[in-house]
């Protein structure tokens, strides 16, 4: 009989968020029944209102929904583990915990933030002068941390950083998985029938996805795309996916491509759907992801499995995902002017064949190098690590 896992967060956060759609693929898999020998139903967490003030969201962050937790352990219960599984939860780990204690380590910038240069220009990775509440906050995340049994890391890069801060709390590299069928499938729909894409306009359309904070370099992004030639810029269509403001203060993404002469950027915030996105992912051609860090960087994975080719910045943790030798120099502007003239030279010369425009095919050897992380593998690894427990 399949052992109880206990699955635990604090706010309920989105799919199409990096941490939402992590927790949600290892719950989706545990109810499946796909982690042999382990099982979840449920997973203890709270619904995250809108317009909830702040002092009532503190109250439910750091008492009410750690007490809760507690209590549900202090009862009869048939759990064998606990998995916080996202490391700004590691607070709601019970100080004298029965049970094994896993935790997932995306990354850790805003426990220990720093400072890096990039082609000369210095950028934040993590909040580096949080207030009074947020600094009390970190103090219980990395308490938590220290608690744990065993940290899952989702890279490499992560795995050295806990290694480095936690070196008393066993740390192991668990790259997060996806369901790259549905992804493929996904593109086979669309290339047969088309309808989403037809709603858009007949142009060279390219992706980014995720935040503006300063570490995604998107005034890196849209200084590079102002440059280009204006004849490229007229054709090109930007499709951004992701909050456009900055958490730190500045411009907005909108804004700074309006700086920097980039017409045809197009802002669709951080709530589109996922059937949206995976339009926009088929009709694209080429996600550009010039950040600094990540945790993980799904955005390159989820694009690959889609068949979608990605203009990658060689900086860690979202270079592990690439193939070889495909990631840019992430401090030279001509190598990704001369990145994206290719790729737009490519749809040029599709669309003068065929004296039209045509939509771009997903590219099989991407989705089948994309398959080296499909979930089956992750659910591998992961009953390994609870296992060991």
């Amino acid at each position: 009989m399949a052992k109880q896992v206990l699955l635990v967060r604090g706010g309920a956060l989105g799919v199409n968020t990096g941490i939402g759609g992590a927790h949600h693929n290892l719950a989706a898999s545990l109810a499946q029944g796909e982690i042999k020998g382990w099982q979840s139903d449920a997973t203890c967490e709270y619904r995250i209102k809108k317009w909830m003030n702040p002092f009532s969201r503190l109250l439910k962050r750091w008492y009410s929904h750690p007490k809760r937790i507690s209590k549900l352990l202090k009862k009869e219960h048939d759990y064998s583990i606990l998995h916080v599984t996202d490391q700004e939860q590691a607070h709601l780990i019970p100080e004298q915990c029965s049970l094994p204690v896993v935790v997932t380590v995306h990354d850790l910038f805003h426990f220990y933030p720093e400072r890096m240069t990039v082609g000369g220009t210095s950028i934040e990775v993590g909040e580096q002068n949080p207030g009074w509440i947020r600094r009390r906050d970190l103090t219980k995340l990395r308490a938590g941390l220290a608690r744990a049994d065993v940290l899952v890391c989702d890279s490499q890069a992560t795995l050295s950083a806990c290694q480095k801060h936690f070196p008393n709390v066993n740390s192991v590299c668990v790259p997060l998985g996806l369901d790259i069928n549905s992804f493929a499938s996904a593109g086979q729909e669309h290339t047969a029938v088309l309808a989403p894409a037809s709603q858009l306009a007949k142009k060279c359309h390219l992706l980014v996805v995720g935040s503006h904070d300063p570490r995604k370099r998107l005034q890196f992004l849209c200084q590079v795309l102002g440059e280009l030639e204006i004849g490229m810029r007229q054709n090109i269509l930007v499709h951004h996916v992701g909050n456009e403001t900055c958490p730190y203060g500045g411009d907005s993404a909108s804004m700074l491509a309006q700086k920097y002469g980039v017409e045809g950027w197009i802002s669709h915030g951080g709530e589109l759907s996922s059937e949206a996105l995976m339009h926009l992912r088929h009709a694209s051609e080429a996600l550009l992801f010039p950040s600094a860090s990540e945790g993980f960087g799904y955005p390159p994975l989820e694009a690959m499995a889609c068949g979608m080719p990605v203009l990658c910045s060689n900086l860690p943790s979202h270079n592990e995902l690439m193939p070889e030798e495909t990631c840019l120099r992430a401090d030279d502007k001509e190598v990704w002017k001369e990145a994206i003239l290719s790729v737009y030279s490519n749809w040029q010369s599709r669309t003068k064949k065929d004296k039209g425009h045509v939509w771009p095919k997903p590219r099989s050897g991407l989705i089948e190098f994309a398959s080296r992380y499909d979930q089956s593998r992750f659910c591998l690894r992961m009953a390994e690590v609870y296992d060991s427990l």
